[in-house]
């Protein structure tokens, strides 16, 4: 916005100056107002995260979440693939509770098998009698006492062997033996599936990681060379050696530019945080601050944007456009 309100400034003294055409004007009007919708549209998106980022944390109406500090780099990655994917394996339920459902169905069907088998039963009964003035008492195994007078005691013990077996059922133990005997092998195939999702999650994320990094260094020259363009063609149509597109596709080069580098940092920061939530580890390097001057560098744009009332869509047609 204040690049794109330098360039009006400029146009318009070239204008009453007489050494620029109308053209050149409308040229840096049309990009002011581009400059514009993209300001209007990030801040409705962002007014849009912020009110589902506090749906999503079940804050109170009253409350809106913004950012703490601008966008930067959280810090580095700094296990290895393989460290992160044996990490990941580690820290994820979903494998664990894969092999506890193949043990359950083995020891199901390892049950089932048993239905058929013979079953052998060994038992002991031990009873004792007393005979105390005509009273029997009879108790196993403890010993219990009553009155007084003779007493006539008797033991007796017994022990026994039981065997069952069943001997034929119509195959019901068998089959119900081989449906669970398959369950585990449906188990072990959703094992293995899961431990690959898991890796390749892991795989995905680090190599995005490694891209974005890259995207990272990229974009930011693209904006340093932008910049500098912006500066030297603004220089040119000064000087009266260029025309105003120039200075317009230059400051359009400029914004996408810091566009991509913003989304290349938000991306990276996305990246490590699903790395951070896939492995369970936070071994990250916080990044060292860059040692900045006390005072702020002037970029030497020091336009200030007025701030513009919010009109109904009614009264913004295209003959009042144009009149202003």
């Amino acid at each position: 916005m204040r690049a794109s309100l330098v360039s009006l400034r400029d146009a318009r003294a070239r204008f009453q100056a007489g050494v620029a055409t109308k053209l050149e004007v409308l040229q840096a009007e049309t990009q002011l107002g581009r400059d514009e919708q993209l300001l209007t549209n990030s801040i409705a998106s962002q007014s849009i995260a912020r009110r589902s980022l506090a749906r999503l944390l079940d804050l109170p109406q009253t409350i809106t979440p913004t950012a703490k500090e601008p966008l930067r780099v959280l810090g580095v990655w700094t296990p290895s693939l393989q460290e992160s994917i044996v990490a990941a394996y580690a820290f994820r339920e979903e494998l664990s509770n894969a092999i506890l459902d193949i043990s359950v169905a083995n020891s199901n069907s390892n049950a089932a098998r048993g239905a058929v088998q013979p079953f052998l039963n060994i038992f002991e009964t031990l009873t004792a009698s007393r005979n105390s003035g005509g009273t029997i008492s009879s108790f196993s195994p403890t010993l219990s006492t009553y009155g007084d007078g003779s007493f006539n005691y008797s033991v007796s013990n017994s022990v026994g062997l039981g065997l069952t077996w069943s001997i034929f059922d119509g195959g019901k133990a068998m089959a119900q033996s081989r449906q669970f005997k398959q369950k585990a092998a449906e188990n072990a195939f959703k094992f293995a599936d899961q431990r690959d999702t898991i890796r390749f999650q892991v795989e995905q994320s680090f190599y995005q990681l490694r891209q974005h990094n890259r995207d990272i260094q990229t974009t930011s020259r693209e904006v340093i060379s932008a910049r500098e363009s912006l500066r030297l063609a603004r220089l040119r149509y000064q000087a009266g050696v260029t025309t105003q597109r120039e200075v317009v596709d230059t400051q359009r080069d400029l914004t996408q530019a810091e566009v991509a580098y913003a989304t290349a940092l938000a991306n990276y920061n996305t990246s490590l945080a699903e790395l951070r939530r896939r492995t369970g580890l936070d071994q990250v390097a916080v990044c060292q601050p860059p040692k900045l001057p006390a005072q702020k560098p002037d970029t030497g744009i020091k336009v200030p944007v007025p701030p513009e009332p919010l009109q109904p869509a009614c009264q913004a047609n295209l003959r009042r456009l144009g009149q202003s």
